[in-house]
């Protein structure tokens, strides 16, 4: 009787998830019945040995074929529509409902050309929090990982091993508890999730990071406490990573409730960095009314943002374009709420034919960036053989074009033509201003802004010179080779040239040590001067 009673209870479990689907759509939380029953969780759980190493893990932004939902639907069938415009839309859906999915992409004038229908039961459409998750294995497949699904909910937990069985995909699991929405990869082994990945576990913390990088390939898996307070706990309700290099976070005014857990959260991410050891390049959407902008879905080229006929959707919009330029960023509405939209309920299918390009950035500035060798390894996972005649390769240094670096002396002699030049100037205004500003602090804030707005930011920030190093050849650039920007000048000729020469001068005798001759101005405001600039 005793080793009945597992069965009968999974057997009750699964009789009760169907009832709730018939009776009404299930929610994204628990309902009162999963609560009193989570610990039947793990008894849906699987798990096998881990992937060969090495392991990457697949991220959203990367190459899809495809899109995974499920029928009935929690999208729009225009969302379907246009998403099978450019991929396969793998719709899990009972045999039962099978006609009725097809009658409904039809009339929507979905191309049905590009649907995929998988048959099995579902318990709900959060098929973002329950589907696969991807990684490219040591024996150089794309593979399934799976998870325990954090609820009680059978037949979703087994939609990972079907999507494995319908694309012919590895399949390996865990039977560690999780959940898609609570999980961003970066694709280099970078990972976040809030710390409901160890509270609903029954294990170390450090047991759970194991798990993930055993099973994931994740190298730093940044868990930090879910600075919303709600009950879904999920990463996706307030940031996403954009890119390798990108972070999106959610932004509130300062009244707003959770102000200061969201703040904590950005200056965490602030502190870290990619995993080319540049900092993240951070942006912020503003959700003022908890409006789910975060809750994106980026497919390819596109990326659907939902709006809520809110005076911030524009904003949210025009972010995603600033963040992702290039993309085409897609508003769509649904029955959204401020801890579900779109990205829940929609999760990408890799290119299981992906051509891989492992490269990374060289970031080594004891090295002359015009002299180290870079090599890339091209890895035909298709296994098709490559036709060199026709094969192209495209590079772009991001660190920088090419140039020579400014010499020590030509950098001194300019900054003390900089000062022949400027002091005589900034005499005449501060006669000029004398007249007007009797304060003596007031007075000489203001004529310091001035002068060095008028003579060091404004030339530097349009032509990348001041009159010193016009006539010495020089020129300051973006470290990273990107356009300068006014505010980074006006850090750089401010602020940061104050820092260098409030000690001493050390910040500007500093970069007559280093190889590429940057001062602490430089560094802090990611700029160098070069000898020469050229496209």
């Amino acid at each position: 009787m005793k080793r009945l009673a597992p069965t009968i209870s999974l057997l009750l479990s699964f009789v009760a998830s169907l009832w709730a689907q018939s009776a009404k759509e299930l929610p994204i939380g628990f309902t009162e019945w999963e609560w009193e029953n989570r610990h039947l969780i793990k008894e849906y759980a699987r798990d096998t040995d881990p992937p060969p190493e090495p392991i990457r893990n697949i991220a959203e932004h990367e190459r899809m074929q495809g899109v995974l939902i499920r029928y009935p639907l929690g999208i729009s069938t225009s969302i379907v529509k246009e998403m099978a415009e450019d991929v396969i839309v793998y719709c899990l859906v009972n045999a039962s409902l099978e006609n009725s999915a097809t009658t409904s992409f039809e009339n929507a004038g979905v191309n049905m050309d590009s649907v995929e229908f998988i048959l099995g039961s579902t318990d709900s459409y959060w098929t973002r929090d329950y589907g696969p998750w991807w990684v490219v294995d040591g024996d150089r497949n794309v593979s399934v990982v799976d998870f325990t699904y954090n609820r009680p909910r059978p037949n979703d937990n087994d939609a990972p091993a079907k999507m494995a069985d319908y694309l012919n995909t590895p399949y390996f699991a865990t039977d560690l508890v999780h959940a898609g929405g609570n999980y961003m990869t970066d694709s280099y082994g970078n990972s976040a999730s809030s710390s409901l990945v160890y509270s609903e576990n029954e294990i170390p913390d450090s047991e759970v990071n194991a798990i993930m990088e055993a099973y994931y390939g994740i190298d730093t898996y940044h868990v930090v406490d879910d600075p919303n307070g709600e009950y879904i706990e999920h990463i996706d309700c307030w940031g996403k990573f954009l890119s390798p290099t990108k972070l999106l976070l959610r932004e509130v005014p300062e009244s707003h409730s959770q102000y200061d857990e969201i703040e904590e959260v950005v200056e965490y991410f602030e502190s870290q960095v990619n995993d080319f050891g540049e900092p993240w390049e951070m942006y912020r959407v503003y959700t003022p009314n908890n409006q789910p902008y975060t809750n994106s879905l980026i497919l390819n080229e596109k990326v659907f943002v939902p709006i809520v006929s809110s005076s911030w959707d524009d904003e949210a919009l025009a972010v995603y374009q600033e963040a992702l330029p290039g993309y085409e960023i897609l508003p769509v509405t649904g029955d959204w709420l401020s801890t579900d939209a779109v990205h829940c309920r929609a999760k990408g299918i890799p290119d299981l034919e992906m051509l891989q390009i492992f490269h990374n950035p060289i970031n080594n500035q004891d090295t002359p960036l015009n002299e180290y060798r870079v090599v890339t390894i091209i890895d035909d996972l298709s296994e098709t053989g490559l036709v060199f005649e026709e094969l192209k390769v495209f590079w772009k240094n991001n660190s920088m074009n090419d140039y020579e670096k400014a010499s020590v002396n030509k950098r001194v002699i300019a900054f003390f033509l900089d000062m022949a030049i400027g002091v005589p100037l900034a005499l005449v205004l501060n006669t000029i201003l004398e007249q007007f500003l009797f304060n003596q602090l007031v007075f000489s804030i203001t004529s310091n802004l001035v002068f060095s707005t008028c003579y060091y930011v404004i030339p530097t920030f349009l032509y990348g010179k001041t009159i010193g190093k016009k006539l010495l050849g020089l020129e300051v650039i973006d470290f990273k080779g990107e356009k300068r920007n006014f505010f980074q000048i006006f850090f750089r000729e401010t602020i940061a040239k104050f820092i260098s020469g409030v000690v001493l001068f050390l910040g500007y005798i500093w970069f007559r040590f280093q190889k590429d001759h940057r001062a602490w101005h430089d560094l802090m405001a990611r700029t160098i001067v070069v000898q020469t600039y050229k496209e």
